[in-house]
């Protein structure tokens, strides 16, 4: 898919020439390819044809107008598409298609009218002897007004309303849709990086879909539960980062007093699917975090280390001050408990300091092993080993001691710097496996790197 393009006005004239260039290919390619030809543009009103979220919105009514040719036995299209016609006027498209002229007005007709987008689409259908067929033909009243419930014909011959009213709406239209498309993205993907990472196995200490690992209060189904009940708050993050951005003009910095609040009922949720068993309290802060930075930026989502630079600009300052207050007496959490005592500051710090572990250890394992020709899982063992091998976890020290995570590391530093095929490492893990059930010994901050790794993988790549 092209990439939407930047703001283009196009002259009246340039109108009507296109509108011209429009018609004689329509008759081209009839008359080429013997068979209805489908013709696509936007109803975008006024001299200003081409702006990028205008540009999307084109696109994303084409790949719904390919899906019905792709659909088995039910049209023929010539091809993937006839013409594309990038111009100042606005992109058109054309497709020779081998289909009754009525079936396929009737399902380009039901895209206009069930998509959200659709009353900015305009598809005609005209057929094989050159006739274009009409809405009435297949049962369908005239189109309605843009802006109001009446016909939009009529609308447009009286100039019932200004230009800038039919432009705004048009907008509000294209936006509305994004967004809510933009947060479904962000909060599905959270969700797959939550089940992939649960799923990846051998993981030494960890739910995975062998055992339960050092923890007996919970297991792979408590973790489905969890993710689960988790969605609609990724949704609500990502949106949260949209409207930050786009409607309200916040900056990042001051976004986490918005934000923490939902954090606390996601937490709330998650007790409430898990039976009071803590799964993913770390992930509702972090990849909450995580899906407010990709919403903050939008489609097309930038770098990892952009998101994440975003991420720690909207934790940064607040996460400062909580740890400020932190004493042994006043400390509630394990993370704040270690804190006091060690000075570690957990995936606080991580999240205040842009998440140092994913862009140093977690990205660039994952995504040289995935391109090695690993699978998800292998590839999600060696970066959860590499991750335990350099990050301080507070969930191993909340369980042992600083001197037991020091050992632990050197160890595991050791084997990896023998660079072992991928069997040696599944092997490693599972007897690693075997250990830390023994001693009670949970990696539990490095999961949570690994989901935000998967999370960063799946959307910026």
């Amino acid at each position: 898919m092209s990439e939407p393009g930047a703001e283009k006005h196009a002259t009246l004239e340039a109108m009507l020439r296109a509108r011209e260039n429009r018609v004689e290919l329509q008759n081209e390619f009839r008359l080429k390819h013997s068979c209805a030809v489908v013709s696509y543009t936007l109803n975008i009103a006024g001299p200003l044809k081409r702006f990028p979220l205008g540009d999307r919105c084109f696109y994303e009514g084409k790949k719904e107008i390919e899906k019905q040719f792709g659909r088995k036995g039910r049209f023929s299209a010539e091809s993937a598409f006839s013409c594309l016609t990038d111009a100042e006027t606005g992109l058109e498209c054309l497709w020779a298609v081998d289909a009754d002229p009525v079936k396929l007005k009737s399902a380009m007709a039901a895209i206009e009218e069930w998509h959200p987008l659709g009353r900015l689409f305009d598809i005609d259908v005209i057929a094989k002897g050159g006739n274009k067929i009409s809405r009435d033909a297949i049962g369908l009243p005239e189109r309605a007004c843009l802006v109001c419930a009446e016909s939009g014909a009529g609308c447009a011959r009286s100039r019932a309303h200004p230009l800038d009213e039919i432009q705004r709406r048009t907008r509000s239209i294209i936006e509305a849709y994004f967004q809510q498309r933009d947060a479904r993205f962000i909060a599905k993907n959270a969700v797959r990086a939550l089940l992939y990472e649960l799923s990846v196995t051998p993981k030494p200490g960890l739910v995975d879909r062998w055992d339960s690992g050092a923890h007996s209060d919970m297991d792979f189904f408590t973790y489905i539960d969890s993710t689960s009940a988790l969605a609609a708050y990724f949704h609500d993050m990502a949106a949260a980062g949209i409207a930050g951005r786009s409607s309200q003009n916040i900056p990042p910095e001051t976004l986490f007093a918005r934000l923490r609040c939902r954090g606390i009922e996601a937490e709330e949720e998650m007790f409430a699917a898990t039976g009071d068993v803590n799964t993913h309290k770390g992930l509702i802060f972090s990849l909450g975090i995580i899906c407010a930075a990709l919403g903050y930026h939008g489609f097309p989502f930038p770098n990892p280390d952009t998101v994440l630079q975003t991420a720690a600009q909207i934790a940064g300052s607040a996460l400062h001050n909580d740890l400020g207050r932190v004493t042994p007496q006043n400390a509630v959490t394990h993370g704040e408990a270690i804190f006091a005592k060690y000075g570690v500051s957990g995936i606080r710090g991580e999240a205040a300091a842009a998440f140092p572990s994913v862009r140093l250890w977690g990205l660039p394992i994952l995504q040289k092993a995935i391109a090695n020709g690993n699978s998800y899982n292998d590839a999600g063992v060696e970066t959860l080993l590499h991750l335990a091998a350099h990050v301080t976890d507070t969930n191993i020290i909340s369980r042992s001691n600083p001197n037991v995570l020091k050992t632990l590391q050197i160890n595991l530093q050791t084997f990896l710097d023998t660079q072992p095929d991928n069997a040696a490492m599944l092997d490693y893990a599972a007897r690693l496996n075997d250990q830390f059930i023994k001693d009670n010994i949970s990696p539990g901050g490095c999961a949570d790197l690994l989901a935000i790794t998967y999370m960063l993988h799946f959307v910026t790549t």
